[in-house]
């Protein structure tokens, strides 16, 4: 797993972790809907840095390791 994110990508950590607590997993679709396709890149580069996981149904989730990174990190988030 690469740790070394931009800061639009951390915040696109951020922002699928704010919907998984809230119970919605969205795709990348709905990401790029909701914060405009110049997300997607980011998405890409999270997919390969380990960060995200997509699942059957196309919905992204935090890779495990990255779930523990956000939890022991929440001051800074």
């Amino acid at each position: 797993m690469d740790f070394n994110i931009t800061a639009a990508e951390e915040a696109l950590v951020h922002r699928v972790a704010e919907r998984a607590r809230v119970g919605d997993a969205p795709t990348d679709d709905d990401l790029a809907e909701e914060l405009g396709e110049e997300a997607r890149p980011e998405l890409r580069s999270l997919l390969e840095k380990g960060w995200l996981v997509v699942d059957a149904e196309r919905s992204l989730t935090l890779s495990r390791i990255a779930q523990e990174a956000v939890s022991s990190r929440r001051d800074v988030w």
